[in-house]
């Protein structure tokens, strides 16, 4: 036997490692498969050139894909020729990954006139867009995901089926003739005439607020050089101290108003696209972020937000206009009624945002799961999380040892879950606090859903020492439906574990 058996473990599904083996085999003249399975990727290869494929398959990899661990042994590999196979099930050792701001691929083929994509708001490929909030369950295929009630047209099917392609396999590709579209609605849920985008940059410079529908949930937006239209929006949230973040087309737009080096530049390009705290400049929007030093600025992480500016810029074609100062800055704040989780269904934002939106640009693909704007500051080992969310969850932890499955509930207020499996810990996206009824129900939400897409049941579960939290009563209810221990931790102790942990600490 001279072939060989490849087991690669990490973030390798939905970033486009796939075709990317696929294409680095052929190139080599190898024969052989791969394929997506509960434990990552598979590969199995044979051919002269092999030795130079195991040195290549690490070094080459996708922008988004993390690689944990390549296993290897001998194996007898038949047949001619290299194939992708379809995915199989088993025991998920693997992540669903991150949700990835749009590539400047995916920002070139919107701005092409003469493309199938010019203008279309939800442009992807396997390098960037949605992945954690639209998946249900692994593997990462298509089914699994929110896109799953949008076939796909013949010209996007033979782009998915094609090698070659950058959207080979990228299970949330679609276009305008079989994708989800965009509707701009009013109070009442009735279709506003004209473009949505078009519309939509009118009511903003009108001094409108408008919740706008993103990966993870709704934002509401309004005009945040106009002082009177931040101020109704603190009014209608209830919001009298809480900054806001300001989302610009990139960071020379933001120049009078933050400084911006190097990190909190790196940081605002990444495939993250976080909200990223900056120190203030000279210049000032009122009531945007008042008695603070610092300014939450992010840019344009979506197609559909992007397009706004393409808008104000008047629908120019190409992407050299993306490099220049834009007067519009926007602010992007999570749409949800005061203390309460974030938005995300369609008829939900009807319900719960009435009275503070005054139209809705929405569509009609499904997020799967609530999940907010992560906020970060610069720092010299890299990103300091205020609050770790979109763009950086599901991505796990690495401990220093494996253990048992827990299931851990977190505290009161800032709630987050985690889930160790193996030697990593899973970090759910921030809950909040959980003093409401709704705030509960997503806390319910995200545990479920966690357990989905990592497969797993927990053997202990860990909650705070305090009886009457929410997350105490939940703990316990879970632990007696599944037949485990619920295991108490006191609070102080628990953020002193943390960090122990972090750092590898015994």
């Amino acid at each position: 036997m001279s072939g060989r058996q490849i087991r690669v473990r990490g973030l390798v599904q939905g970033v486009g490692f796939r075709p990317y083996v696929w294409r680095l085999a052929n190139e080599l003249g190898l024969s052989g498969w791969v394929r997506n399975d509960g434990a990552g990727v598979s590969v199995a290869v044979d051919g002269e050139k092999l030795p130079e494929f195991l040195a290549r398959l690490p070094n080459e990899a996708p922008r988004l894909a993390r690689i944990d661990a390549i296993e290897s042994e001998v194996a007898e590999v038949v047949g001619k020729g290299f194939a992708i196979l379809d995915s199989v099930a088993g025991d998920v050792a693997t992540a669903i990954g991150p949700d990835a701001a749009i590539c400047p691929d995916c920002m070139a083929d919107i701005c092409d006139p003469a493309g199938r994509r010019w203008r279309y708001a939800f442009t992807t490929c396997t390098h960037c867009g949605p992945r954690y909030t639209v998946s249900r369950r692994i593997p990462y295929d298509r089914a699994q995901t929110s896109l799953a009630v949008f076939p796909l047209c013949p010209p996007c099917h033979a782009e998915y089926t094609a090698a070659v392609d950058r959207r080979f396999h990228a299970e949330t590709t679609c276009c305008p003739d079989c994708g989800p579209q965009l509707r701009l609605l009013d109070e009442a849920g009735q279709a506003l005439a004209g473009d949505p985008l078009a519309e939509t940059l009118r009511l903003l410079r009108a001094g409108e607020i408008v919740a706008i529908k993103g990966l993870g949930g709704f934002h509401l937006a309004c005009d945040a050089r106009n002082a009177q239209a931040v101020a109704e929006l603190r009014r209608r949230k209830q919001r009298e101290e809480k900054p806001f973040a300001v989302m610009a087309l990139n960071a020379v737009s933001l120049r009078d108003y933050a400084r911006i080096g190097e990190a909190e530049e790196s940081l605002l390009k990444s495939a993250a696209a976080p909200i990223v705290l900056c120190p203030k400049g000279q210049g000032e929007l009122p009531g945007i972020a008042p008695g603070l030093a610092w300014l939450g600025a992010m840019l344009p992480s979506t197609p559909l937000h992007l397009l706004l500016w393409h808008e104000a810029a008047g629908r120019p074609a190409g992407t050299g206009w993306l490099d220049q100062a834009s007067e519009l800055l926007l602010v992007m704040t999570s749409a949800n009624p005061h203390g309460e989780p974030l938005v995300t269904g369609n008829g939900e934002a009807f319900g719960r945002l009435a009275g503070i939106a005054d139209a809705f640009l929405m569509h009609d693909r499904d997020i799967v799961i609530r999940c907010d704007d992560s906020v970060v500051r610069a720092s010299a080992q890299g990103p300091a999380f205020i609050r770790r969310a979109r763009g950086y969850v599901p991505v796990p932890i690495p401990l220093a040892n494996g253990g048992p499955s827990v299931l851990a509930l977190g505290g009161y207020l800032k709630n987050t879950v985690c889930v160790l499996k193996g030697r990593e810990a899973f970090l759910s996206q921030h809950i909040g606090g959980l003093d409401n009824v709704a705030a509960i129900g997503f806390l319910e939400e995200t545990v479920d859903h966690l357990l989905d897409i990592l497969d797993v049941r927990p053997d202990l579960i860990a909650h705070d020492l305090h009886p009457d939290f929410p997350s105490t009563q939940l703990a316990l209810r879970l632990a007696g439906e599944l037949g485990i221990p619920a295991l108490t931790v006191a609070h102080h102790h628990a953020h002193i574990a943390v960090i122990c942990a972090e750092y590898a600490l015994n």
